[in-house]
């Protein structure tokens, strides 16, 4: 039997122009979905949260606003929204650190800033080029890619910046504190500090590439010694710079080794003021927990359960 789903249904128009009516009912299926995900969700989220919390209470403990169990609500546009309540996006001028070949600009270009640095340690030259002709004609946002170590961010004045936004950065970074720093001096008064990231360290696969193989594995990189992890990471076969093979931040050592409470503690140290924070917990970890009781118990003991538990973390902070 054909799949009838995809079947178009083309109507008659008064110049005999067929239309897609298929078209126009995905484009109302997404406004709705648009709707749900904005309005909606958020209020079956904050009571989810809240159970989540109770369960979870060491992890609430640690300073968290909020307690997410999976990776549901922490998407991309509901986290601009959110750092657009705290400071409106439009007019502003925003570094994005760790912007890699730029696949997340077009969430933060919709807000319409005045300008937009995107920063990264490695050098995307192509990419950028192209996401530059990309967008030249479709926004009047003016956009900069610069090629640097934000722990050394010489070329971009003091108070010069509005918002820094980051994702899947912090846990990259091995000067966290230095970084902070840096970034605190090129922030202006009252700007903004967005970050989201993971997977932590501790967290089930924090190196980004143990348990990609099975879950068994997700914590190889805390429990084997080095000589067994290395084999582990050789298993995978032949090496070539990726920003999707977990060992290229192996192999630059691109890790900021903290736990959740040490990066709280460093923004609060550095003088900066919370505005919200919250985390994720892994589902994948909590099936782990279940299945490997033996070995997640060991661990737990030796790291602190809410070290494990907490896989991702989102931070909002001032700069006053």
């Amino acid at each position: 039997m054909k799949n009838m789903r995809n079947k178009k249904t083309l109507l008659p128009t008064g110049d005999h122009t067929p239309i897609d009516f298929s078209i126009e009912k995905e484009n109302n299926k997404e406004k709705l979905k648009k709707v749900v995900r904005e309005y909606l969700y958020p209020i079956y989220l904050y009571f989810k949260n809240k159970r989540v919390a109770r369960t979870y209470s060491s992890v609430k403990n640690i300073g968290m606003d909020e307690v997410f169990l999976g990776q549901r609500g922490t998407d991309y546009a509901a986290l601009r929204r959110k750092v657009d309540k705290v400071k409106e996006i439009k007019g502003c001028t925003i570094l994005i650190i760790g912007i890699g070949t730029g696949r997340d600009l077009e969430s933060w270009l919709n807000y319409k800033p005045k300008k937009i640095i995107a920063v990264d340690y490695f050098n995307y030259a192509k990419a950028w080029k192209m996401r530059i002709n990309q967008y030249k004609n479709l926004y009047d946002t003016k956009i900069e890619f610069l090629q640097a170590d934000i722990t050394d961010l010489n070329s971009l004045k003091e108070n010069s910046i509005d918002i820094i936004g980051s994702d899947a950065v912090f846990e990259h970074i091995n000067q966290f504190a230095k970084a902070i720093t840096e970034l605190k001096r090129v922030m202006s008064n009252n700007g903004v500090l967005y970050a989201n990231f993971g997977p932590l360290w501790y967290s089930w696969g924090g190196d980004h590439i143990s348990g990609t193989d099975h879950p068994k594995n997700a914590y190889n990189h805390i429990r084997l010694d080095e000589d067994k992890y290395h084999q582990y990471l050789d298993s995978f076969g032949e090496f070539s710079h990726s920003e999707h093979d977990g060992r290229t931040w192996i192999k630059n050592n691109l890790f900021s080794y903290l736990k959740p409470k040490e990066y709280l503690g460093t923004l609060k140290n550095k003088g900066l003021v919370s505005l919200y924070s919250s985390c994720t917990i892994d589902e994948k970890t909590v099936a782990y927990q279940k299945t490997y009781p033996e070995k997640y118990q060991e661990l737990s003991q030796k790291f602190d359960e809410e070290n494990l538990l907490v896989s991702g973390m989102t931070i909002i902070y001032a700069k006053k």
